[in-house]
Formats: C-alpha cells, sequence, structure tokens
C-alpha cells in the first residue's frame, strides 16, 4: 500500500471525519474568538473542510478559516494562499492552527516513502519553537480518536506488513543471485550516479566504468547509447514509463514492485525494500525509508549497500547535488537555500551517511564525494575533472 492508496480509502476518511470533528469539539474553548490557520493540504484538508462545514450546520460556532500554512517554503502559494510558517510568529493569540499531518508512526513511514515532508510532530514544533505557540494554540488533527481511525490504522498496518512479506519472499527467490554478487568487485571502483546535478557528457565518461543509476535517471537514456553496468529499481512509475531502458541492464529491484521478467534479458535480482538490507551493522532499509529526511536517500542507501557487497573499495557519488531542494531545520521546517547553493541534507540522512563512511572505512573502503551540497561534506570530497577516466572503457556498455 501506498500513501495515495491509504488516503483514498473510505474507512480512512470517514474515521478522520468524525475524529476531526471530536477534536474540534473539544478544542471550541481553546479556540474562542481567534480565526483558524490550517497547516497542511491534500486528501486531510479536503475531510477537514467537510468536518467544519459539519459542524457549523449543528451551529457548532467554529470560526472562519483565515488561510492554510505550510513548513516548507515550495508549498507557498498566492494562489491557493497557501503562507509560510514563521507568518504565525508572535500571533498564537489571533490564529488557533489545525494541523493535518502524518502522525503514527505507520502513517508517518507511508508518508515518507512517498516524499511527503512534515509530519504533525515537527509542525508542532516549529510552532512552539519559532512561532511562540504553546499547547493550547493548537491541535493535531491526526491524532487517533474512535473506532473509525483505529480501524484504519490496523488496515495499514496488515498492508504494510503484507507488502513485506511479498518482497521478502522475492528476495529469498534470488538469493543465490544476490550472494554471487558478494564482494565479486573486491579492490575495484565505482561510481553511484544521481540524476539530479549530472552532466551529459561527464555521465558518459562515468558509464564506461563501473556505475550504478536508479530509477529516474532514466530520463537520460533518450539522449545517449551509454548505460550504467547496475540499475536500482525502487519507484514502480520508473519502470512503467522507461521498462525498455531498464530490461536490458543488470537490475535490482525492490520486490514489492512487479515487472515483467520475462523482458529482462538477465533475471532482476530482488531485495527486500522493508527488510533488513545487505550490511550487518547499518541501519535496515525498513528504518531508512520510515522518516523523510533517510527516506529521500534511500535509492542512494541501497546503492551504497551493494557496492559495499559487491567489494568496491573506492566508491564515488555523483550527481547528487538538488537531492533535496530546501533545507531542513533542526524543527522540520525548509526552506529554500541561498541564491547559487544547494540545499543541505537533514540530519537524519547526514547521520545515516556518516554510518555508511564509518563502516566503509572499517572494511577498507572508501566513500568519496564529487559532489558540491553540504549534504555530503563528511566524505572526502573531488572533482569530476580531477578523476582520471583514462583506463576506461572505450566503448561504454551500449
Amino acid at each position: 500500500m501506498d500513501y495515495t492508496t491509504y488516503l483514498a480509502d473510505d474507512g480512512m476518511k470517514k474515521g478522520k471525519l468524525s475524529a476531526y470533528k471530536n477534536h474540534i469539539i473539544k478544542k471550541i474553548e481553546e479556540i474562542g474568538q481567534k480565526k483558524l490557520v490550517i497547516i497542511g493540504g491534500g486528501e486531510d484538508y479536503t475531510i477537514l473542510m467537510q468536518a467544519l462545514e459539519q459542524l457549523r450546520h449543528k451551529n457548532v460556532k467554529v470560526p472562519d478559516v483565515a488561510f492554510r500554512a505550510t513548513v516548507s517554503e515550495g508549498e507557498v502559494s498566492e494562489e491557493q494562499d497557501i503562507r509560510f510558517i514563521s507568518e504565525l510568529k508572535g500571533k498564537a493569540a489571533s490564529f488557533y492552527a489545525l494541523i493535518i499531518a502524518p502522525y503514527t508512526p505507520l502513517e508517518i513511514q507511508l508518508a515518507a516513502m512517498e516524499g511527503v515532508q512534515g509530519t504533525s510532530a515537527e509542525i508542532a514544533a516549529v510552532l512552539k519553537a519559532q512561532c511562540g505557540y504553546t499547547d493550547s494554540g493548537f491541535c493535531e488533527l491526526n491524532e487517533p480518536s474512535g473506532l473509525g481511525m483505529s480501524l484504519s490504522n490496523m488496515k495499514l498496518s496488515k498492508a504494510l506488513a503484507s507488502d513485506g512479506k511479498r518482497a521478502g519472499g522475492m528476495e529469498n527467490g534470488t538469493a543465490q543471485q544476490m550472494a554471487a554478487y558478494r564482494n565479486k568487485m573486491k579492490g575495484q571502483r565505482c561510481f553511484i550516479l544521481g540524476n539530479y546535478s549530472a552532466k551529459l557528457d561527464e555521465l558518459n565518461g562515468l558509464m564506461n566504468e563501473h556505475a550504478f543509476a536508479c530509477n529516474e535517471f532514466c530520463d537520460f537514456f533518450t539522449r545517449t547509447p551509454q548505460r550504467p553496468e547496475f540499475f536500482l529499481l525502487t519507484k514502480e512509475s520508473s519502470y512503467l514509463g522507461n521498462g525498455k531502458y531498464i530490461e536490458g541492464m543488470e537490475c535490482f529491484v525492490d520486490g514489492r514492485i512487479r515487472v515483467f521478467e520475462d523482458k529482462f534479458k538477465k533475471k532482476p535480482t530482488y531485495f527486500n525494500g522493508l527488510g533488513a538490507g545487505l550490511i550487518n551493522g547499518l541501519p535496515s532499509f525498513q528504518t531508512a525509508e520510515s522518516a523523510y529526511g533517510t527516506a529521500v536517500v534511500f535509492p542512494m542507501y541501497v546503492m551504497l549497500q551493494l557496492a559495499l557487497y559487491m567489494g568496491f573499495s573506492e566508491i564515488y557519488l555523483y550527481g547528487w547535488d538538488g537531492l533535496f531542494p530546501l533545507t531542513i531545520d533542526e524543527n522540520g521546517a525548509a526552506r529554500k537555500p541561498a541564491e547559487g547553493e544547494y540545499a543541505d541534507f537533514p540530519a537524519e540522512a547526514k547521520q545515516l551517511l556518516e554510518q555508511v563512511k564509518k563502516y566503509a572505512e572499517g572494511n577498507g573502503a572508501k566513500l568519496i564525494s564529487m559532489c558540491e551540497t553540504n549534504g555530503l561534506s563528511m566524505l572526502e570530497n573531488t572533482k569530476f575533472e580531477q578523476v582520471d577516466l583514462s583506463a576506461s572503457s572505450i566503448f561504454g556498455r551500449i
């Protein structure tokens, strides 16, 4: 189950509608004459609007909504009257905040996997630390309340367990295939290619090397016959749109994704994206997918584990500037970087990469960044022109 499917579930909608009304009624005295500010959006926003309308029809004196707010500057919109949360600084006496954002651990995990930034707890932390609010100035509406939301969360738990079971079965089916890669590349170097700041002429040189790429990197394949040696698939949309490019490569596929195996030149090697991972001593894949900061780096993290599993001694990261378009502060507010600069990585992502670095160094391997972002400043840095590619294969992998 993905986050969109979860939000569209009728049981979830009914459960949240009831919970929202209950939460607001309980807080009606705290709200008083303050106008409402809604922080969040999507399907939850639609449900909240229904809840407010139904309460007014029952003569509950609910104040009007002044505007919507967001903890991400990337979501600010004049057209939709969505303002950055900093506009609430010092205005707790005038505006009461209704927070609609992922609340339970399972809901947070699903949202993180889909790239949704901003949990209910993070938004509350921004309100208190940066806007001067107290607990009486806001309500976290996605806090479970009533039987409907409880049943919905049980359904979510079962769906995730089912996804994990399927992925585990696929992983077991190709365990021997995966084992054949262990230490196969010992002592060699590889490049883990991102598509965010990559340049095609540079990629053509790097794809002559042992190289990994993933997901949206397929967009480059319409412009060059060059191919990376290994391809990672963690997003079904990348396969549905670009399967013809992926099927000719050595592929590592998240077992939750269904592909047409008969079209692949070599049967894909599966891994469990909700499992333990390939390297003992590093955080599990499921842990990495459970929070936005680490879920965004999940494909990179899997490729790093694959490279270490294969025994590569030099692992270069290229093209990952812009992976995070916004800089997320310690409370969870996301701001645009200064012009000409790349956004930093959030603390959780940097901590995860620090752990990978420590493991690599302890096992005779070295991680090297070819990127400008401060998010990878924990790694040794080198520029493209400083890497000797003279011994690369002449014709690449076409």
